[in-house]
């Protein structure tokens, strides 16, 4: 995924903030064992709320140990174990990160990502494709309809977006089995269509240097990002704020015992700042590790 969906760790409470660092932690040694030491790179924020949320609506509690990490050999601290829960994660992550490797080669003719995606990501996106081969197909799909909108320089951002929102929908279903209801179901969409928004606001200016597509430079009079952001503040944060207001309305609904202090930390506070950095700072926001 692209890194957006971060907590807010300066008004975490101090038990949230270690468990979700275990989860992000045993997120990233699960990857490890289920695939490579390189793909731990590819641990983001993004994936661990998905490992969070999965294990509060399915009331499923993440066994945490002492251990150390490659990082830092010297200091312990709560890592999260290897379950089938995470290890479901591990897989979606691996699809998800051989498409997005797939759309950056096609958007922009990356020599590098199709290295990354040959001589890493693909034996094991092979693998996870056979355990989740509806899933596969299904983001296969999107990612094609998505290409032919880029294509026709599509100038709804709601049309595309949508790509990105039903792929999320989808793996909300996969990961969240018997459990997913309508109120999940929306609260995945949502998430799905801010994470678009988000990472295209983020790329606008590197997209208007290379003359690729971005949804945001369709009808959209650009000269340099500071300009952009300031002409399109409302239409901007009318975009960012509807999907994220839509985000909260829908976990209103949802009951979970587990892991609440995380998943509202992160979608009251950690999206909110999210969206106002995005809508102010003219260099990229994108974050990948905690």
């Amino acid at each position: 995924m692209f890194g957006y969906v971060v907590p807010d760790k300066l008004n975490m409470f101090m038990k949230d903030y270690y468990a979700y660092r275990a989860f992000y932690c045993g997120l990233c040694k699960s990857i490890g064992k289920r695939c490579s030491q390189l793909m731990r790179i590819g641990t983001t924020y993004d994936m661990t709320f998905l490992n969070v949320l999965t294990h509060a609506v399915l009331d499923e509690e993440l066994e945490m140990k002492s251990g150390t990490c490659v990082l830092n050999r010297v200091q312990k601290k709560l890592i999260g174990c290897d379950d089938e829960i995470t290890r479901k994660v591990v897989d979606i992550s691996t699809i998800l990160a051989h498409y997005k490797c797939v759309d950056d080669v096609r958007d922009d003719k990356s020599l590098s990502k199709k290295f990354v995606d040959k001589t890493i990501i693909r034996k094991h996106y092979k693998k996870a494709k056979k355990l989740y081969a509806d899933l596969d197909a299904y983001i296969a799909e999107k990612y094609q309809e998505l290409a032919k909108l880029e294509e026709e320089k599509c100038d709804s951002i709601d049309k595309v977006a949508d790509c990105f929102a039903m792929i999320m929908t989808k793996i909300g279903e996969v990961a969240l089995a018997d459990k997913y209801d309508d109120n999940l179901r929306n609260l995945m969409y949502n998430l799905g269509k801010w994470v678009y928004c988000a990472d295209a606001i983020d790329d606008v200016d590197e997209d208007f240097k290379k003359g690729k597509y971005n949804p945001f430079l369709q009808g959209y009079e650009y000269a340099d990002k500071a300009k952009f952001l300031e002409d399109n503040k409302q239409k901007l944060e009318f975009v960012m704020m509807s999907c994220y207001n839509s985000i909260l309305n829908d976990f209103d609904k949802i009951q979970v015992k587990k892991y609440e202090g995380i998943l509202t930390n992160v979608l009251w506070y950690g999206m909110l700042n999210s969206t106002r950095e995005l809508l102010r700072r003219t260099e990229k926001c994108k974050k990948v590790h905690i």
